[in-house]
Parts: C-alpha cells; structure tokens; sequence
C-alpha cells in the first residue's frame, strides 16, 4: 500500500541522511547541535526551534548556549526584553555548509548510480511529496 511505502520510506531516507550528517561533523559537534545551527541558518527563532525538532523550549534554550559559547552562534536582543535573535556567525556558517557539501556529495555519487528514467521519476516522486506534505500542514 502506498501509505506504507512512504511511512517507511520517508523515516530511512531522514535516517540515512542523519546518519551521513554526523558522520561528517567530525566531533566537532553533536548532530543535535546541528539541527539547531540548521535552524538558526533558517532565520528561526528558539519557539519555532523547539517545534520543528520537537523538544522543549529549555533543551533548545542549553543547545543555542552551548552553541553560542563554541561561538557559531549569535544571540542578540529581539523586539522585547524577553526574545532574542539567532544568528550564525562567519565559523558556524562554515560548519554548516561543510557539512552541507559532504552530505550533498555523497549523495551525488549515489544519484550516479541511477538511470536518467530513475533520477527523473525521482524529482517528480519529491514533487508530489512535498504537494502532498502541503496538504498535511494545512490542517
């Protein structure tokens, strides 16, 4: 059934793409400190942080101070005395597109091994996804 092609499909494509992620950080940080510099890098702020990756606000809030004492984080004040804004700075944007490109590597020499007839019905497949998962978030 095609549900559960995607319920399974979809949990070890994020999987495998975790996987390769922290396999490229080198140590230099965990991969849940990367989600959150990723966030960052999105222009979001600690609440919309927390919902995305589904963890507290106060988990969020000890990820960003790690992140801004390794100094890939930036925390100015916001509109009110209780927000702040995120930002990366020049070493955490690094950190982040390093990881990106070897992640987007890899995948790369992995698409290679797909026949043009795959690879196109692949981007059609992703579109329909992401119109598909449109309709999930409406709700």
């Amino acid at each position: 059934m095609l549900t559960d092609l995607i319920l399974t499909s979809i949990p070890l494509a994020v999987r495998t793409l975790r996987r390769s992620s922290a396999s490229s950080l080198g140590g230099e940080i965990t991969f849940q400190q990367f989600r959150v510099l990723s966030q960052v890098h999105e222009g979001m702020g600690q609440t919309q942080i927390s919902q995305n990756l589904q963890i507290s606000v106060a988990a969020v809030s000890k990820l960003v101070d790690l992140l801004v004492k390794r100094e890939l984080v930036k925390r100015t004040p916001g509109v009110d005395r209780r927000s702040h804004r995120l930002t990366l700075t020049r070493e955490g944007e690094k950190l982040r597109r390093t990881v990106h490109d070897a992640v987007a590597r890899e995948l790369q020499r992995n698409l290679k091994q797909l026949t043009k007839q795959e690879l196109s019905d692949l981007e059609r497949g992703l579109a329909v996804l992401d119109k598909l998962m449109g309709f999930v978030n409406e709700k």
